[in-house]
């Protein structure tokens, strides 16, 4: 794929790195979501990268949880009840356990993008006792290939810059452009607080985005 430097892709992928990080961030850690809540303003939520329908509901929530910040054991709480359990997961974490036949982790989805992290050198947090295919490790995984890309171009080498968007505009189109929407809505549907129920909506709304980034 041929990749056109221009200021325009540069933002474009600067944004989805900026998006991506913060996703995985809150998605894999409750810690990550406390100090997220405690360090943002709205001056720094009007810098999110990306529009539509999804983001504004987001942004709009984010600035929610800015205004009436919750005390830190209810975003614990909220991430505990999506994510983690005990007890049944309202919004689970895992592709394979939304796209798999029997609805298992460790299932295809997880080699598969297992996979594409080892393609370039990659390894998931774990060491293989977690599933590959968390929807924070997956959204790094977009992190690395917006920044990753954004290097190619800023050193001059737009194959290697349209390699990685390949790359990224594949893993997007084939994993988490088939769940992370629906997730997302699973998210709002099942926080308690703004924060969350921010993060659900920018999940969703952030998909176009990182495709629209690693386009040719």
């Amino acid at each position: 794929m041929i990749l056109i430097d221009t200021p325009a892709k540069r933002q474009a992928l600067d944004g989805a790195a900026a998006s991506a990080v913060f996703l995985s961030q809150v998605l894999l850690s409750p810690e990550a979501a406390v100090a997220a809540q405690r360090n943002l303003d709205a001056q720094v939520v009007a810098t999110w990268p990306g529009g539509g329908a999804a983001v504004e509901r987001g942004l709009s929530e984010l600035l929610r949880a800015v205004a009436e910040r919750v005390e830190a054991a209810a975003l614990l709480e909220d991430h505990r009840r999506l994510f983690v359990g005990p007890g049944t997961m309202l919004a689970c974490p895992w592709e394979s356990v939304h796209r798999g036949d029997e609805g298992l982790v460790f299932d295809e989805a997880a080699i598969e993008v297992r996979a594409a992290y080892a393609a370039f050198g990659l390894v998931a947090p774990g060491g293989g006792r977690e599933p590959d295919d968390h929807i924070g490790l997956e959204c790094s995984f977009v992190a690395e290939l917006s920044l990753a890309t954004l290097d190619a171009l800023e050193a001059g080498d737009a194959a290697t810059g349209g390699e990685f968007a390949a790359a990224g505009r594949r893993f997007v189109d084939e994993h988490l452009g088939a769940w992370a929407p629906e997730l997302g809505e699973l998210i709002v549907a099942g926080a308690q607080t703004a924060f969350y129920r921010a993060v659900g909506h920018l999940l969703s709304g952030a998909v176009p985005l990182w495709r629209e980034a690693f386009a040719a």
